[in-house]
């Protein structure tokens, strides 16, 4: 597991918990963050850069995606890391939560 997983597995305080499990419930996340990305990235995008948007997911490298989407919504470094930040307090709260629970 490489350096950041190992950070976001103590940061949500997963240690305990089987690599197998921690690797799956990585995966989960993954897929959750990258959802609510792509929700927040197509509310903010008008209907003509919708599908210019569409197009390029079938053709272009995600360098150029990322490219686009920068130049189309206004602070996209920001939205992501805002929306990833988010998620994270959100699990962590679920976390807690589960945990207090089984107290």
């Amino acid at each position: 597991m490489d350096k950041m997983q190992e950070n976001i597995i103590k940061e949500m305080g997963l240690e305990e918990l089987p690599k197998d499990a921690q690797e799956e419930i990585l995966i989960k996340m993954t897929e959750s963050v990258l959802k609510k990305i792509a929700i927040e990235t197509l509310e903010r995008l008008s209907d003509e850069d919708r599908d210019e948007f569409e197009k390029l997911q079938e053709t272009a490298a995600p360098a150029e995606i990322d490219a686009f989407l920068s130049s189309k919504i206004e602070n996209y470094e920001e939205l992501l890391q805002k929306t990833v930040a988010e998620y994270k307090e959100e699990i962590k709260e679920s976390i807690n939560n589960l945990k207090k629970s089984l107290e």
